[in-house]
């Protein structure tokens, strides 16, 4: 059906202001800080810049903490846990998460993770991230991510801040099924990005990515098929593109203790060319991030995170259960978003939700040569979602509250323990990555 000369508009003014913005980054050569740069105040407080360093002894520090051993008089930081467990839904998990970065510059020359699980139920995990940040004698950076996940639960509760989820159908009768909410989800991807230094802490990056996506029920019955998905979309195949805007004064990208990071995000995601065959996919997400740290004591920091979407278009069924920006998750709910409900609880075309943290380093230890951070953790988490952004009002939010556990291994590879308490549940989660 053709567009409604409005939104036909609005569709070129986006267009148009995101091929301004992307010409303005890219036409400003030289402008780069450089690896002398050091955060307004950073180097005051900690002395030390992840983005430059303030004297050799820092250097010396910093790389005490990452370095496992030199190749060549290169120095390396290698990072990596098996992964198993047992969960009465997927069976037995096995598989391993590996980290790889060079160390010879800040915060690294290049990073490489790769993190495989698989279950004797079938569910494949799947995942590896190569970053760049700054190739030598430019000022641009390059980022891939291939990943591969088959979910045997992922979750569809329906659209709505107060979706039920007590097995009730869209014609209000009981259903005895615990997986009437649960679908499988399918999904290959890959991404690639070219980064670009603008000035000092601010950056630009683009993206082009691929990436199919199969739905199928789990149980007999399913809530998606029996509601109808939104926009009458499930899954398919796509292309998108996306543009991020980032501002970092963060004095570490891992264990951040000082300073500010904001990221504004665009993507554009459609499969019009294959349309003829497929259900047709056109939909466009624009994420805002903004993250900020403060050191309370030598030991006490705090940190707090507010994410804000808006999803337009023809949106289908798997967009509404992630958060967009340049790290996808799942929300809201879960172990990132609103710790203490279940995970993709509450899902609409505008979301919200913010992450307070205190975090309190109990000691640090060396052993076998490694460096570990132990530190607990309490935190608060509040968020709801909009069907429009007409409706956007502070009323409503869920709130969650808990506490938690981390141990950060040379100042890299991260081991994380939250168990949060809201109206609903408990939820607890073990993972091996920072929330923010």
């Amino acid at each position: 059906m053709p567009e409604s000369a409005p939104r036909s508009l609005q569709r070129w003014f986006r267009l148009i202001l995101l091929g301004g913005l992307l010409a303005l980054g890219w036409a400003t050569a030289g402008r780069s800080a450089g690896p002398g740069w050091v955060a307004p105040g950073l180097a005051d407080t900690l002395g030390q810049s992840w983005r430059g360093e303030a004297t050799a002894a820092d250097r010396v520090r910093w790389l005490a903490k990452r370095k496992q051993f030199n190749v060549g008089g290169t120095p390396y930081g290698v990072t990596g846990l098996p992964v198993v467990y047992f969960s009465p839904r997927t069976g037995w998990n096995y598989g391993a998460r590996i980290q790889w970065a060079d160390l010879q510059r800040r915060p690294y020359r290049y990073k490489f993770v790769m993190h495989a699980v698989r279950s004797s139920e079938g569910k494949v995990d799947y995942f590896m991230r190569l970053k760049v940040p700054h190739i030598s004698g430019t000022h641009f950076g390059v980022l891939m991510v291939g990943s591969m996940e088959r979910n045997l639960r992922a979750r569809y509760y329906g659209r709505g801040n107060n979706s039920a989820n007590r097995f009730i159908d869209p014609a209000g009768n009981k259903v005895k099924d615990e997986d009437y909410y649960y679908y499988i989800l399918e999904e290959p991807r890959f991404i690639f990005s070219l980064l670009r230094e603008i000035y000092g802490p601010l950056s630009l990056s683009v993206g082009l990515g691929m990436e199919r996506t199969d739905v199928v029920p789990r149980g007999e019955r399913s809530y998606y098929v029996d509601a109808g998905t939104p926009d009458g979309v499930v899954g398919g195949s796509t292309g998108f593109l996306s543009a991020t805007l980032e501002w970092d004064t963060r004095d570490d990208e891992v264990m951040p203790l000082v300073g500010v990071y904001h990221e504004w995000s665009y993507e554009n995601s459609r499969n019009s060319l294959l349309a003829l065959f497929l259900e047709e996919i056109d939909f466009q997400r624009y994420t805002f991030t903004d993250a900020r740290y403060w050191l309370v004591s030598p030991r006490l920091s705090l940190g707090h995170r507010s994410v804000f979407e808006v999803l337009t278009g023809s949106i289908p069924l798997y967009a509404y259960g992630e958060i967009g920006g340049s790290r996808r998750i799942k929300g809201l709910g879960g172990g990132d978003v609103l710790r203490g409900f279940d995970t993709q609880r509450f899902t609409d075309d505008v979301r919200f939700f913010t992450n307070t943290e205190a975090r309190y380093l109990l000691r640090t230890t060396h052993w076998w040569g490694q460096h570990l951070e132990w530190k607990g953790i309490l935190f608060v988490d509040s968020g709801r979602v909009w069907h429009k952004l007409t409706e956007v009002s502070p009323d409503g939010m869920h709130w969650t509250a808990g506490l938690g556990g981390r141990v950060y291994w040379n100042a890299d590879f991260v081991i994380r323990l939250d168990l949060g308490f809201s109206a609903e549940q408990a939820y607890g989660a073990v993972k091996y990555r920072n929330l923010f």
